[in-house]
């Protein structure tokens, strides 16, 4: 019997059909709620991040000079005692971009552009992990991981944030193409061994031959750690010789694979797109001997790994983590995800800075095993029309009333974020809540009203915020931006003023120090010791910062304000009594 001969049926079975593939479609389960929340956590996250102190206000300064100038600087041209040292300036596009958005919204369009670049960079983050998985779930604990072991480098704003969004967006672009670079087990030696017999669609090779090398275009002129892209691009290719060497014992079949000379263009083109600076080849080579610079040696940031340090407890547990991954997984482990690993590994060895590279690499490489650990769980959609006596529980169904609780979720992040508060007829960040505590910003105030004339020592982590904020032309010792372009013995001399070593005084007669500037929490010892100088005078101290000086018209006009405020309360005491006498 023909459906034709009962019309009513066919009608009567579409719209329920109907009805349940767009509920299916439009239905969320636990994955994605947890997804939502997380990303919501972030942006307000990145959205309160204060701005610290140190080196983002010399990378504005530079912008602006380089704006102001039309040109890039050849020396460093905020720090004297550098001079004749020549500058390769790595940076100089994040810089004039940051410059531009001060000068169009502020210091609040800063804070704006660090969340909204930092956010979408761990977007492009979790959907290299979903290509890689297809699930939602696991991706979202990749990112939460990411976050955890780079969280001391997520928080500050700089030109390397752009740099990590070079690097997603090129993982984005890396883990589409994994579902075509993987060796297929299953063809026969008398087939095309090559490749997985799945052809790369046009979009995939557009986004090889064009997406990355113009990434390495911006990221080249945006900050110095194109570099290390480089050699995450590298290293794929050298992964896949080595892959197809080891399974075919053929140099030929090595030369004939299509991904072993895709990898090997990419990698050529993006070389060639990174040439494309100012420096050319000089950048190259300033970005690799950069971290041997004798100076960095003694900045933070810059020192090898502590196993008892943060960075270090989760560089332990990093390697933990994937030696247990490596036994229970089951998922084929990709050489050049070991060799990204052991280089990004070795890099954190020698200098703690690179730990968010490595976070990178590592959650990358990982995510699959993550996958093929943790077991599957398929999500359901519950039928209302049949009876069952075991419901299904939260964690196996997805229905429709998820979903709406998920542009809830994503709303509530947007709406209460400090980007969107102005939008809606709230009040801005208050500029308080913008710079971090340890930013001297009434100290500034103080050096604009009374300048130094001579030579000022100064704490290098302020150096960059004196040479924004303070009296234009100020002769600043250090800032964080030229400790690499210090000669060493100036560096040496700056710190052992700093740490108020034996014949420190000695050593700042030589530079004709006038003014010091001490952090009186980081240099409590330093403190003590300016204060007894003779010759010197207390001018300007406040809870976080202290300014001895011993040049005659800043100590005379500190001297004029302290008698005038001395005299101010005579003054009102007296017009309170004669108020009260008036009847």
């Amino acid at each position: 019997m023909s459906v034709d001969s009962y019309p009513e049926t066919l009608e009567s079975q579409h719209p329920e059909s109907e009805q349940r593939s767009y509920r299916e479609m439009f239905s969320m389960g636990w994955p994605q709620l947890v997804t939502c929340l997380w990303f919501a956590l972030l942006f307000f996250y990145f959205g309160n991040v204060h701005i610290f102190y140190s080196d983002i206000w010399g990378h504005v300064s530079y912008g602006e000079w380089i704006v102001a100038h039309q040109s890039l600087p050849v020396y460093d041209p905020f720090l004297s005692l550098a001079e004749g040292v020549k500058s390769i300036d790595a940076a100089w596009l994040s810089q004039v971009f940051f410059a531009k958005v001060y000068e169009a919204f502020g210091v609040r369009g800063l804070s704006h552009i660090f969340a909204l670049t930092v956010f979408t960079t761990h977007v492009l983050f979790w959907l290299a992990f979903y290509l890689k998985t297809g699930r939602v779930g696991i991706s979202t604990l990749a990112s939460f991981l990411l976050v955890v072991i780079s969280s001391s480098r997520i928080a500050i704003i700089r030109p390397e944030i752009f740099g990590t969004l070079c690097v997603a967006m090129m993982l984005v672009i890396m883990a589409w193409s994994e579902k075509y670079d993987v060796w297929d087990r299953l063809v026969h030696s008398d087939e095309n061994t090559r490749n997985s017999g799945k052809k790369a669609p046009w979009p995939l090779l557009l986004a090889l031959y064009l997406g990355i090398p113009l990434i390495f275009l911006a990221w080249a002129n945006l900050h110095g750690s194109f570099v290390v892209g480089l050699a995450i691009l590298g290293l794929q290719f050298l992964g896949r010789v080595l892959e197809v060497g080891w399974r075919t014992r053929s140099l030929v079949e090595v030369c004939r694979d299509p991904w072993v000379r895709r990898w090997l263009v990419v990698t050529e083109l993006s070389v060639c797109g990174a040439l494309l600076n100012p420096y050319h080849m000089d950048l190259f080579l300033n970005s690799l001997t950069f971290p041997r610079n004798p100076n960095l040696k003694d900045v933070l940031e810059w020192e090898p790994l502590e196993f008892r340090d943060a960075e270090g407890i989760w560089f332990c547990v990093s390697w933990v983590l994937m030696l247990g991954l490596y036994r229970h997984s089951r998922e084929t482990i990709r050489t050049a995800d070991v060799l990204r690993v052991g280089l990004l590994s070795l890099a954190v060895i020698m200098g703690v800075r690179m730990i968010g590279w490595f976070s990178v690499v590592f959650v990358y490489a990982m995510v699959p095993h993550l996958a093929k650990v943790i077991p599957r769980r398929e999500l359901q959609l519950p039928d209302p029309n049949e009876d069952s006596k075991e419901p299904l529980s939260f964690w196996s169904r997805k229905t429709p009333v998820i979903t709406a609780v998920c542009a809830l979720i994503v709303w509530f992040g947007f709406a209460f974020s400090n980007i969107a508060t102005p939008l809606f007829g709230g009040k801005p960040r208050p500029l308080d809540k913008i710079y971090s505590q340890g930013t001297p910003r009434k100290l500034t105030e103080f050096l604009k009203e009374h300048p130094p004339q001579g030579q000022v020592w100064n704490p290098q982590w302020w150096g960059d915020w004196l040479v924004w904020d303070g009296p234009e032309g100020m002769n600043v010792f250090m800032t964080t931006n030229a400790v690499h372009l210090t000669p060493p013995r100036v560096w040496k001399d700056y710190l052992g003023i700093a740490r108020a070593d034996r014949n420190w005084q000695t050593v700042a007669e030589k530079y004709a120090v006038t003014t010091f500037i001490v952090h009186k929490e980081k240099q409590v010892q330093l403190d003590k010791q300016v204060r007894r100088l003779k010759g010197f005078k207390v001018v300007y101290e406040d809870d976080l910062s202290l300014v001895v000086s011993r040049e005659p018209e800043l100590i005379a006009a500190t001297e004029q304000e302290e008698k005038q405020s001395e005299e101010q309360p005579v003054d009102e005491k007296t017009v309170e009594e004669m108020q009260e006498v008036q009847p």
